[in-house]
């Protein structure tokens, strides 16, 4: 793997789509959650249960190339004022993000599976995960996991985007800059 001086023009593309993607999900996957909760099923309900599929879907395979892409093209040194503690922390950060926008679309697609509820958006249906048992109990089960695990994404994010804002206006340490440099 390979330093760079910035992160490509694709790769913050992909962090840009991503996190919109994911302000997205959260508060449609909130009021969708609370739809069925309270026995609303209509065509609202049933459009926001297909976008959020749909969505997460596209969250997913977004992910898996941006991670090929990470791993081809490496990621930008951070600065060297930094302490290796940052470092490290910001790395396991880092980290726990991949693998939650990873595994949380992963369970989705899992419970529907399960379910089965495959249908997304214009009548187009997700294809059925592997190995995947049809069980309404077992689909409920991994959507409680996959609800969890979105919202232990949803407060993670909130502190990176604090934490890149702290970089940005307290600490003025070139951090911020990362992502924002253009690769030469």
């Amino acid at each position: 793997m390979q330093m760079q001086p910035g992160y490509s023009v694709v790769q913050k593309l992909l962090h840009w789509i991503i996190a919109l993607c994911v302000l997205v999900l959260i508060p449609v996957g909130l009021w969708m959650s609370s739809r069925a909760t309270a026995n609303l099923w209509d065509t609202l309900t049933d459009a926001l249960y297909a976008w959020h599929k749909a969505i997460g879907f596209l969250v997913l395979w977004t992910m898996f190339i941006r991670l090929l892409i990470k791993l081809r093209q490496g990621t930008p040194p951070y600065p060297s004022t930094l302490s290796t503690h940052l470092i490290i922390t910001a790395k396991i950060v880092h980290g726990l993000i991949y693998v939650l926008l990873i595994a949380v679309p992963m369970l989705g697609w899992a419970g529907v599976t399960a379910y089965p509820a495959l249908i997304t958006i214009g009548g187009y249906n997700l294809p059925a995960l592997p190995f995947i048992p049809k069980s309404e109990a077992l689909a409920k089960q991994i959507f409680n996991l996959h609800g969890v695990l979105a919202m232990t994404l949803g407060v993670i994010a909130l502190g990176h985007i604090a934490a890149a804002l702290k970089h940005l206006m307290i600490d003025r340490d070139g951090v911020f800059q990362r992502m924002w440099h253009n690769k030469t």
